[in-house]
């Protein structure tokens, strides 16, 4: 049987590449509309003194971005850009260090093992490659130690860390980010950075305690029901008590320094993330050969279905949206494994002898296929056509009822940051980034309080896709026009710029600053490759 399958347009439902500039194009055009607006500007603190500020948090505050950390993605990163404007003239900001990578492409946390095996190719951050259009790989560099004074670091974004992570000791065993800047391999994240006395802080933390078991497509156990899971399976989905509690001890530990104030970042709507939505529910486009070849294969369980109708084990609905029915054409779903499926066993011969069905059926709107599954998609792994006659796995595809349990327990972790960010008497000041996201997805105010958004997200919430800055409409991918990098996950360096103007407008509304907000227009998007 002939298996040559196309992957019908995988990324074009969230990137428009046709009708957009080059990224370099598009920060000349805007530098010459939009002037820099830094020269001879100046602020005013409030009352923060920004002498020594002290950035606590995961990937997002590290600055890895396209899949890496890379000495570009660091300097770019939020904290970074916060850090530069906090040193504008009247504002009072100090030096700010970061454990540099010391690399132009880094090591890539999507494809490398960790550790790599010996001798192993190492691959960089991806760029993007505009005739696939997607992202493609760089050569990389191992994780290197940092060859600075790790006394001096102001930024502690450790990627791959979870809230429940930045209170254990000896952290850095598990994860080699921490261990390339830790003073000693018995400390925990939030000791080292607690003992750096800032001044002033941001934490953004607890993505990873939802979105580590979004990537596994849900396959990974979840806390609640297996709380020692989290110990040894860093995918596991985060147990409430257990977020509850290290959350408040880091912001406790931050602000064991007297007269300290910060800005607690909420966690985004991860499943809004293009690495969810680049890939269609409906990928396939087939001959009508194989598409024949394809229905006879599945004829006997189709067949097994409805005999599972006539002997009252299901009903007739259910029956129809298991079968597997596939077409000549484009927007064909794929076949999946759905373990939520009910169990079916049928009779099958006159001496009783039974046979169970497989939990197949086939991809739906309701289903977000995971942005790793595109390489696969229609590839023979030995079993046949990915996605075809080898049904997708757990790992490859968030299923409607792993979405509600994602978004549930999100808002769960945003409410609990909400409620300890308000007992602090002021001290902490707590940025909902969930509008921004709301507005840049184009969602309506209904889609937005089903995700459990705040109130904020759901006036945010216009049903216009795209976020209008300074006349640009920035979209919500990792097109060169978009904020996302080619991971699908992380910010691009506009992106954190926007981040950091966020964080700004909260600081000065909250603690009486009027620090300027960043010119967004010098900030690239993605990098394309040659």
């Amino acid at each position: 049987m002939n298996t040559r399958y196309i992957l019908a347009g995988s990324l074009v439902g969230l990137l428009c590449f046709s009708a957009c500039n080059t990224e370099d194009e598009l920060i000349e055009e805007r530098l010459e509309n939009n002037p820099d607006p830094n020269v001879e500007l100046s602020g005013s603190p409030g009352s923060v003194d920004f002498s020594k500020y002290v950035a606590v948090g995961n990937s997002l505050t590290a600055g890895l971005m396209d899949a890496a950390l890379y000495t570009k993605g660091q300097q770019n990163a939020f904290p970074s850009i916060l850090a530069q404007q906090f040193q504008i003239e009247g504002v009072g900001g100090g030096e700010f260090n970061q454990p540099d990578i010391n690399s132009d492409n880094g090591f890539n946390v999507s494809i490398n093992e960790i550790p790599p095996q010996a001798g192993a190719r190492i691959f960089g951050r991806f760029k993007l490659d505009l005739s696939i259009p997607g992202p493609v790989p760089t050569e990389g560099e191992p994780i290197g130690p940092y060859s600075g004074d790790i006394s001096q670091l102001n930024n502690f974004g450790i990627p791959g860390m979870r809230a429940i992570d930045a209170v254990v000791p000896g952290y850095s065993l598990f994860n080699p980010f921490f261990a390339r800047i830790t003073a000693s391999s018995a400390n925990s994240l939030v000791q080292q950075a607690a003992a750096a006395q800032g001044s002033f802080f941001t934490v953004w933390l607890g993505g990873n305690d939802v979105l580590a078991w979004a990537n596994s497509g849900g396959s990974a156990p979840d806390g609640e029901i297996d709380p020692l899971a989290q110990l040894t399976n860093p995918s596991t989905l985060t147990n409430i008590d257990n977020f509850t509690t290290a959350y408040s001890a880091i912001i406790n530990a931050m602000l064991s320094v007297p007269d300290a104030q910060g800005v607690a970042i909420n966690i985004p709507p991860i499943t809004l993330l293009p690495f969810y939505r680049a890939v269609p529910y409906n990928p396939i486009a087939l001959d009508q050969a194989n598409a024949d070849a394809l229905n006879g294969g599945y004829q006997d369980y189709n067949d097994g279905l409805d005999a599972a109708v006539a002997q009252q084990v299901i009903t007739a609905e259910e029956a129809a949206q298991r079968k597997i029915m596939l077409s000549a054409g484009a927007g064909n779903p794929i076949v999946i494994i759905d373990e939520d499926l009910s169990d079916i066993t049928i009779i099958t011969n006159a001496d009783g002898s039974t046979t169970t069905l497989p939990k197949l059926r086939q991809s739906t709107p309701n289903d977000l296929l995971l942005f790793p599954i595109a390489t696969r998609l229609g590839q023979d792994l030995g079993n046949g056509a990915y996605g075809l006659q080898d049904p997708a796995t757990d790992e490859f595809v968030l299923t409607l009822n792993e979405q509600i349990t994602v978004n549930t327990r999100l808002a769960t972790f945003n409410a609990i940051i909400t409620n300890i960010v308000a007992s602090t008497e002021g001290r902490v000041a707590l940025l909902d980034i969930n509008p921004v996201f709301a507005n840049i997805a184009g969602l309506t105010p209904e889609q937005a309080a089903q995700l459990g958004m705040s109130a904020e997200a759901q006036a945010a919430a216009d049903g216009t896709l795209g976020l209008l800055l300074d006349g640009v409409n920035y979209q919500p991918d990792f097109s060169p026009n978009g904020i996302i990098s080619t991971d699908g996950i992380h910010p691009n360096p506009k992106g954190h710029a926007i981040v950091a103007n966020e964080v700004i407008r909260v600081i000065n509304g909250n603690f009486g600053a009027s620090i300027p907000p960043v010119n967004l227009s010098p900030f690239g998007t993605v990098e394309i490759a040659p």
